[in-house]
């Protein structure tokens, strides 16, 4: 695993990049390039804005924002060159929800067993 203190987050991101694998819009070495460089900069990036105090819920809206706006490009793209970039916002944004959604679930799981 890429980090042991999230398994449940590299799990989802992995369902994610794995969908685009099997869809042909990604290699597997992409796909593991990305879970092994951008998850961690994902959490950290995560951490920061919990430590400044950014609340959950508009963390989450942000994100659902992203993906919403990058879908909207992937819809309006004209050229094969902005669907394809529009393809790798929409991947992003849904690697980073993914990644948002495990963390929640990893820190539940801290909590279950620590308190």
């Amino acid at each position: 695993m890429t980090n042991a203190k999230t398994p449940e987050a590299e799990k989802a991101v992995r369902k994610v990049v794995n969908r685009r694998v099997r869809e042909g819009s990604m290699r597997r070495s992409e796909a593991n390039r990305l879970v092994r460089d951008g998850l961690p900069i994902i959490l950290s990036g995560f951490a920061e804005a919990r430590i400044k105090g950014k609340p959950e819920a508009a963390i989450t809206a942000d994100l659902e924002a992203a993906l919403a706006e990058a879908k909207q490009r992937q819809a309006t793209a004209r050229t094969a060159f902005r669907r394809r970039m529009a393809l790798l916002d929409v991947s992003t944004a849904e690697f980073a929800i993914a990644a948002w959604e495990g963390v929640r679930r990893d820190l539940a799981a801290h909590l279950a067993t620590n308190s």
